[in-house]
């Protein structure tokens, strides 16, 4: 009887292993003839961003798909519309150069939002989708800009450290600016303090 039972375990281990060598050679088989054959590896190539004949273009009928992602990954937005002017005749070489360069497209407003790259999701000339990664929203500071040694000086919010050394003298302000300096003039972000030194740094 144990002989049996045992010789029944053998037979139905070697069937699995059999079994187990001729999945792994088929496997090994299609992949061999991927690699050689570039018809069928252009199929496999990507599954997020199907690859055409190279002939596809975005048109004006091409709907222009935008989502947005947070920094949890959550769709925050999603917008759909027809192709731009400057959009179509883009291939998906072009549209991925697109969305690669986007960053430094961005508005301030996607910047301040924590924008941080555009991927292209897909690309079809029915649709093409782009998709927006955004991290933490950039927390506006503000700045004191004040006097010290007779030159203007920029500091941090809370007045802890020196943000900023300029070479705007102090003779060169107006007086009631000058006046102002003393006490520490308050601006609300890098755009006002910019505007600042711009106006007084000529």
């Amino acid at each position: 009887m144990w002989k049996k039972l045992l010789l029944t375990i053998g037979s139905a281990l070697l069937i699995a292993i059999i079994g187990y060598q001729i999945s792994f050679l088929r496997t090994l088989h299609q992949i061999r003839q991927q690699d050689t054959d570039p018809d069928q590896r252009l199929v496999s190539e990507s599954d997020t961003v199907p690859t055409g004949n190279g002939s596809d273009k975005v048109t004006r009928a091409t709907d222009i798909v935008i989502e947005s992602y947070d920094a949890d990954g959550k769709l925050i937005e999603r917008s759909q519309e027809k192709a731009g002017a400057d959009l179509i005749g883009n291939n998906r070489l072009d549209m991925l150069l697109y969305a690669n360069s986007y960053r430094e497209q961005a508005t301030a407003q996607e910047k301040q939002d924590g924008f941080e790259r555009m991927v292209l999701e897909s690309f079809s000339p029915q649709t093409v989708t782009l998709v927006k990664y955004y991290g933490e929203p950039r927390v506006e500071q503000g700045y004191f800009i004040g006097l010290k040694d007779n030159a203007v000086i920029v500091y941090l919010e809370d007045r802890s450290e020196v943000y900023e050394y300029t070479n705007i003298e102090a003779w060169s302000l107006p007086l009631d600016v000058r006046s102002d300096l003393v006490e520490g003039i308050y601006v609300e972000n890098e755009q006002e303090l910019f505007d600042f030194l711009q106006t007084y740094s000529s």
